[in-house]
């Protein structure tokens, strides 16, 4: 009787984070590639589920509804340091969505990996990182230096990519209900196209289903912040204003549409002027978007868009960093002074944030609260700018003087 052949090992894929973006974008990519996707994660029951059932579904939400189940899975737990290496020196390729806070705690295993990988596989693996930190590769890669022996740290540094990732694909926040319902299933919207950074890949990266390298990453970092990030805003504010509970039916009403539309001519002209995007191919980008906003199953609150003004008004975030972008380019930016004017009246009892900001703004003053949150220095055109839009609307809740 021949002996039995060993089974080919499976081609893997190792999502660190097995919450909305990994388990609801990044594993239909690298399912539909072929790939088994091997999650690592801090959540004891979503380990035990995935490993118990070995599939999970997605429900795409929308004009193009349809299930899609994503099976050939299996779970780490991310406290198992050993297994995790093991399960990162034998990948094709490493992903991480845990959040920007989270990231440091991931290197000690994927150094470990890396290093036993050196040892038994001489091809360069890709590390990518969707998460919501501009410098989250640079970060993940001393981190991991640091956690790397001397004598190799500099080979496997070499053969390893740490490659920043654009996610734009909108996953409505999980109810109690739709967790009870079931674990591990995730509704999300149909869109799935990743913008990676070309330049940062080593060696040949696999074919992965919507992956698209770009050379000029910055400009795509740019282009969801300025566009995306910063009409989600918009909308959340104006809709708020305007006494709209979703922002499917704030983007109905003329006025959050007109001044969307604004603010979209307004960054997309600075972007195309500093990047050289093509200006069709933007504004098809930016139409897409306002129609994906519209999808009513994704749920999304004015509230939620809204929430946290104080980050979302920082100098280099949505707002103020899209009115830099404007200033840097000769872009009269008139509707996203009126955006900002908004996000600084907006008021939320329940929301820490819009709290603090609306107490600096009656303690501290309009300009000492620009210095201190957007970085606005008082004798900057951009401050005279937002006191006037101030001025200009009719009502400013929890701003004095208005």
């Amino acid at each position: 009787m021949p002996a039995e052949q060993p089974r080919e090992t499976a081609r893997t894929a190792v999502q660190f984070g097995a919450g909305n973006i990994g388990r609801g974008f990044l594993a239909q990519l690298f399912h539909e590639s072929g790939l088994e996707v091997v999650f690592v994660d801090v959540v004891r029951p979503v380990v035990e589920a995935l490993n118990l059932r070995r599939e999970f579904p997605i429900h795409i939400v929308g004009p193009r509804a349809e299930t899609v189940r994503i099976e050939n899975v299996r779970a780490v737990f991310a406290g198992e340091t050993d297994r995790v290496a093991d399960e990162v020196a034998r990948a094709e390729i490493v992903c991480t969505a845990v959040g920007a806070n989270a990231i440091r705690a991931l290197a000690p295993g994927i150094a470990a990996g890396l290093s036993r990988r050196l040892r038994t596989d001489p091809r360069p693996l890709n590390v990518l990182l969707c998460e919501n930190l501009h410098d989250a590769a640079a970060v993940l890669r001393a981190a991991v230096a640091e956690n790397l022996p001397e004598r190799e740290r500099d080979a496997v540094l070499a053969s390893t990519g740490f490659v920043q990732a654009v996610v734009s694909r909108m996953v409505p926040v999980q109810t109690e209900a739709d967790i009870a319902a079931d674990l591990l299933a995730v509704r999300v919207e149909a869109y799935k196209r990743l913008p990676i950074d070309g330049q940062a890949i080593a060696g040949v990266l696999p074919d992965i289903v919507g992956f698209e390298p770009v050379s000029n990453f910055e400009a795509y970092v740019e282009r969801k912040l300025y566009v995306h990030n910063c009409l989600h805003a918009v909308l959340g504010y104006a809709g708020h204003a305007a006494g709209y509970t979703y922002g499917y039916e704030a983007i109905e009403d003329t006025e959050v549409w007109a001044l969307m539309s604004a603010v979209m001519a307004e960054t997309t002209a600075a972007l195309h002027r500093r990047h050289g995007f093509d200006p069709a191919a933007l504004q098809a980008h930016a139409a897409d978007l306002l129609e994906r906003f519209r999808n009513r199953d994704l749920g999304d609150t004015c509230r939620r868009l809204a929430r946290d003004p104080i980050r979302k008004l920082a100098g280099d975030d949505r707002l103020v960093g899209a009115a830099r972008l404007c200033e840097s380019e000769a872009i009269q930016y008139d509707a996203l002074l009126r955006a900002i004017a908004l996000a600084l009246g907006y008021e939320d009892p329940n929301d820490d944030s819009a709290c603090t900001l609306q107490r600096s703004l009656r303690d501290e003053g309009l300009e000492a609260t620009l210095q201190q949150v957007c970085g606005i220095g008082p004798r900057e055109r951009l401050a005279a700018d937002i006191r006037n839009a101030l001025q200009n609307l009719v009502h400013i809740p929890g701003f004095p003087g208005t």
